[in-house]
């Protein structure tokens, strides 16, 4: 798991951290690309969530890999508003993974985004 303080220049991490993973779980390169952008934009929309909420909450990053799957959840803690959907961020997020689920984060607060990508072998490394 990989937790960060809200801020915009902490989401390049997160991108960063996640694409290696996409790799080492055996992605092909387009793939591990779309890992990179949907993930950014996962991470994007947490801070900006937080940042309109005007919190200093922390979002979290987790990443598994089993069964031909790879799956990045990214949740923030932003407040009690409701889970939001902008409409930009859900359309790449979608064109890029294979499943994408918004909703509420922990205990109600926030928003849990989960995308999915299945290996086209229907096998990942892990």
């Amino acid at each position: 798991m990989l937790r960060f303080t809200a801020l915009p220049e902490h989401v390049r991490i997160a991108r960063l951290v996640t694409t290696s993973l996409a790799r080492r779980a055996g992605l092909s390169a387009g793939d591990v690309e779309g890992v990179r952008l949907a993930v950014g934009e996962a991470c994007g929309r947490a801070v900006q969530r937080s940042e309109s909420a005007a919190t200093s909450e922390l979002v979290e990053v987790t990443s598994t890999s089993s069964a031909g799957t790879l799956v990045v959840e990214v949740v923030d803690h932003a407040g009690d508003d409701g889970v939001e959907t902008e409409e930009v961020a859900m359309l790449l997020m979608e064109g890029l993974a294979d499943e994408v689920a918004v909703t509420a984060g922990p205990g109600g607060r926030g928003g849990t985004t989960r995308l999915t990508w299945r290996a086209a072998g229907g096998s990942l490394r892990g």
